[in-house]
């Protein structure tokens, strides 16, 4: 008889438990400074949650929070706001304008735009 894989008890390797492992692991990765890891992790966690939930559920805001910011923090700006503009605009809607996560995204936002020349929405991609 075999031994069941680690994740078969707890529900396999997309169950909440195992995203949830992952996503620490990822933060974890980018508190070393392997941030390329670490975003393509981040970003691994966040399709299989997609898949199973929507991108406002509390996973999938924390998930893409920590995409942008985590993009910000290393210059790419271009891609955090990608990643933080939609994120707001769930945020306002989910949380409210005035929620201290959805102004602090606001504010990374406003600092993108004034770094990247103030255009405040590229053109959507074809």
């Amino acid at each position: 008889m075999s031994t069941p894989g680690p994740y078969l008890a707890d529900g396999g390797p997309t169950s909440d438990k195992a995203r949830s492992c992952r996503a620490q692991a990822a933060h974890c990765r980018a508190e070393l400074g392997q941030v390329t890891v670490a975003l393509q992790e981040f970003e691994a966690v966040l399709r299989q949650m997609r898949a199973v939930d929507n991108d406002a559920s509390d996973e999938a805001i924390e998930l893409r929070r920590a995409i942008g910011f985590l993009e910000l923090s290393e210059g790419r700006l271009v891609e955090a706001r990608r990643m933080l503009e939609p994120l707001h605009d769930d945020m306002c809607v989910v949380y409210g304008p005035d929620d201290e996560d959805t102004v602090e995204i606001a504010e990374a936002l406003a600092r993108i735009h004034l770094t990247l020349g103030g255009t405040h929405r590229e053109a959507p991609e074809t």
